[in-house]
């Protein structure tokens, strides 16, 4: 008896062993190229300006091709500096670049010049958008480029805060950025868009200034029509620059609402942009979120960024489970967000603010690599369906030249099979694989064939796949 108990023992080991792989039913998920949805653009971040030894890691030419060859980011955020122009002028037609100081508060604006140059050499289609946290504090009603604590405003009410532009200068305010642009263009390192405020119903210890919506919708307008006037139509307007889950009344919903509402507004904005936040600090990029943003602006015919925002832990498994991969997955698939931005390039340490640690590269570096360097600028979302579910799936091709590439996320503690089904996508014979998990980072795994246009493939627990292909026209 007691022999025949040891038995049936090991054999239910060696079933609980055998079974489960057995047992692991495929995810199908189906590809088609038929079915576009947006446009990417690209992958960046901003950088840290206030402390001396980044300002020194982002002057060598090591670290930004770390910044634009090794992560594969297209896109620089810079701050529009308010110290640079801190001679009050009341005939706003007599503010020049030419008086701009570039050396104030340390030349905390001239490392984006210097950095943005570097990168543009290194990659000549690099985007540089820009962003004001704070104007020249003589164009504010306190007088000071940041306030005395942190708060809030609603859209409809500056509730009695003045850390905001006064309405006698907002010629000059718009008069300003135009001057900041032209001042970038002369140096080399050209705008593609720029933002009136940073995170504009929040009013900070730092740098920083509110707008509410009336006012908002005034300056847009205002800004757009200045560079018109001057000669840079083509620099385009994104904002507001909220955060996107903050959809209740008074909140950012409220802002783009009174953006829609007004033709003039409408046309001067020409991209929608939220921050990845819940609070300003705590990480927020849900699939909820990013989708009810796409929802609220899908009538409008303009494009989503998301600008700034926490994007996780660095120590595995975190970056696919709750952190950077599936903050970029849920924007790019659920909200139809074509540049993601988040907070900063690199951090002293591990943080959520930063996607390494200096020039150090981490499984979150990694992790978000698989989508900055293999989807394409210009590239457009297709239809990968289910693209939620026990694996998650985004799809994208470069028209111009037919590369195809795909993300798939296994964040379960079990082995997923993966069926991949494809449709209208010519000529696509296999697909190479790379695969970031516990003990491998951006591994090349080989070739997968592709057989009857259907791929077979075992995603191994809380891992990350690219896989990256070629289709004929």
């Amino acid at each position: 008896m007691r022999s025949r108990f040891i038995w049936v023992i090991a054999l239910l080991f060696i079933l609980g062993n055998l079974v489960p792989a057995a047992l692991v039913w495929a995810v199908d998920v189906t590809v088609d190229g038929a079915q576009r949805y947006q446009r990417i653009e690209g992958f960046g971040t901003c950088l840290i300006a206030w402390m001396e030894r980044f300002r020194k890691l982002y002057r060598t030419e090591e670290f930004q091709r770390i910044y634009v060859e090794g992560v594969g980011c297209n896109i620089l955020r810079v701050n529009m500096w308010g110290p640079t122009f801190e001679k009050p002028t009341e005939d706003w037609r007599q503010i020049r670049y030419e008086d701009f100081n570039m050396e104030a508060n340390n030349g905390r604006a001239r490392i984006f010049v210097d950095f943005g140059r570097g990168i543009l050499r290194i990659n000549p289609e690099t985007k540089i958008i820009g962003t004001v946290w704070s104007p020249p504090s003589w164009m504010k009603m306190n007088k000071s480029i940041t306030d005395k604590g942190s708060n809030a405003i609603r859209a409809g009410d500056y509730r009695g805060f003045n850390n905001r532009v006064d309405p006698k200068y907002f010629k000059h305010f718009c008069k300003w950025m135009v001057e900041y642009v032209k001042m970038h263009e002369k140096q080399g390192v050209p705008f593609y868009a720029v933002s009136i405020g940073n995170e504009v119903q929040f009013t900070q210890s730092f740098e920083s200034c509110v707008w509410d919506s009336r006012d908002y919708v005034t300056i847009i307008i205002m800004l757009g029509e200045t560079l018109k006037a001057e000669g840079y139509g083509d620099v385009k307007i994104f904002g507001p620059e909220t955060m996107t889950s903050h959809m209740y009344e008074g909140g950012t919903g409220s802002y783009v609402k009174a953006i829609m509402d007004n033709p003039k507004a409408l046309e001067a904005l020409d991209v929608f942009a939220t921050h990845g936040y819940e609070d300003g600090v705590r990480a927020e990029m849900s699939a909820t979120s990013s989708g009810r943003f796409r929802d609220l602006i899908k009538g409008t015919g303009k494009p989503f960024w998301i600008t700034e925002g926490g994007t996780g832990g660095h120590d595995w498994p975190s970056p696919i489970r709750e952190g950077i991969g599936n903050a970029l997955h849920n924007a790019l698939v659920a909200g139809n967000c074509s540049a993601l931005v988040p907070w900063q390039i690199t951090e002293r340490r591990k943080s959520t603010h930063g996607i390494m640690v200096m020039s150090t590269y981490t499984p979150k570096t990694y992790t978000a690599m698989h989508y900055s360097k293999f989807i394409r600028p210009g590239a457009r979302r297709i239809e990968a369906q289910p693209g939620f579910g026990t694996v998650q799936v985004g799809a994208f091709l470069y028209e111009k030249n037919g590369e195809l590439a795909i993300v798939a996320i296994n964040p379960a503690e079990q082995e997923q099979a993966l069926n991949l089904i494809f449709k209208n996508l010519k000529g696509l014979t296999s697909l190479k694989a790379y695969r970031t998990s516990e003990f491998e980072n951006l591994k090349n795994i080989g070739e997968v064939a592709v057989s009857n246009n259907k791929v077979v493939f075992q995603m191994m627990p809380q891992s990350i796949v690219t896989f990256s292909g070629k289709i004929t026209k």
